[in-house]
């Protein structure tokens, strides 16, 4: 059952080159009833970026075209020229305090390292949202 702090009927962009990773994270976000929408590399992602902005961005930052920091670069450039925020949390296999400081640094919201924990992972996402 849904937590209800939980933001209902958000659109959300999964960004990870590994198809069960993406899948964990559809399952997990269709029982909120968010709208999820899949990337498998950055140009992808910055594609549907394009196409609908979304609520929220959880990106892996090993991806096979480019990595997670250097495409966070180009969101927040999306976002100033839309004048617009997309919050964005990484979910990665990048698990050192150095990736750590990196994410932060490049505008993710929150880093948190694979495996999933679920209670962690809401967490960050209620606090991404919550940002102004």
């Amino acid at each position: 059952m849904p937590d209800s702090d939980f933001p209902q009927k958000i659109q959300v962009l999964v960004v990870d080159s590994d198809p069960d990773s993406r899948d964990l994270l559809a399952a997990l976000f269709n029982g909120y009833e968010a709208r999820t929408i899949m990337a498998a590399s950055a140009s992808e992602c910055l594609e549907k970026i394009q196409e609908s902005p979304p609520d929220l961005l959880v990106c892996e930052l090993a991806l096979p075209d480019e990595d997670g920091y250097s495409l966070m670069g180009k969101v927040k450039a999306f976002e100033a020229a839309q004048g617009i925020r997309i919050p964005a949390i990484t979910l990665t296999v990048y698990a050192s305090d150095e990736d750590r400081s990196l994410a932060l640094a490049a505008g993710f919201s929150r880093h948190l390292s694979k495996p999933l924990d679920i209670d962690e992972f809401l967490e960050a996402v209620t606090y991404a949202l919550a940002q102004p």
